[in-house]
């Protein structure tokens, strides 16, 4: 062991900032979806899929969501009281994220780094007072596979994702604690990670509380 502090790594969409009301406000806003469309992201992608020309439809969807709809989007109920645990044990905390410069579907539109970026700020997650993330400690990586190999560069103890196919990559680094968060769901799925529903969760698991 050495003496350098604890690094936790984080995803970024869909694990610590959500955007269910984005896509449903968006999708009503665009005609894509019926007034009072009721369900979150997983229930527009399925309803938009279903429609002609439904993935295309779903991809330009995404674009104005992930794009300029992000400043929209809200974090993940319990994220400022994990980072709060993760000062008080004295943790440092990346965020590694699988997101390209522009969206497929709009090459030259808005940068999708940038309005990340924007929403970071906006949410204090970098003030050392709120969210104390250090800037350094933020990447947005072209592909998955540079995904992964950024989290193990970065020699993080756990990492958590609303993805289970990161976890499954055969590249995913074997010593770093691997914590899936599934926000919402009724059933959480099994396999070579431990997973959870809410930050609150996650955190105790992390630092050894006894659960809320």
């Amino acid at each position: 062991m050495t003496g350098r502090a604890p690094l936790i790594g984080l995803d970024f969409d869909n694990t610590i900032v959500l955007y269910d009301d984005v896509f449903r406000g968006i999708g009503e806003d665009t005609g894509l979806l019926p007034p009072g469309f009721v369900g979150g992201k997983a229930e527009v992608r399925t309803h938009l899929r279903s429609l002609p020309d439904g993935e295309a439809q779903w991809t330009r969807l995404q674009a104005k969501v992930y794009g300029p709809g992000i400043a929209r989007a809200v974090p993940a109920p319990g994220l400022s009281g994990f980072l709060a645990a993760c000062r008080a044990a004295g943790a440092g905390v990346a965020i590694v994220s699988h997101k390209t410069e522009f969206a497929a579907a709009d090459p030259g539109g808005v940068s999708l780094r940038a309005a990340a970026w924007s929403w970071i700020e906006a949410q204090g997650l970098t003030d050392p007072a709120r969210g104390g993330i250090d800037p350094g400690l933020i990447f947005f990586e072209d592909s998955r596979a540079a995904k992964i190999a950024r989290i193990a560069s970065l020699g993080c103890r756990c990492f958590v994702d609303d993805l289970e196919e990161v976890f499954l990559e055969p590249d995913f680094p074997t010593e770093v604690d691997r914590i899936l968060v599934k926000h919402g769901a009724r059933h959480l799925p099994a396999g070579p990670f431990r997973a959870f529903h809410a930050w609150q969760e996650i955190a105790d698991a992390v630092f050894g509380r006894a659960a809320a």
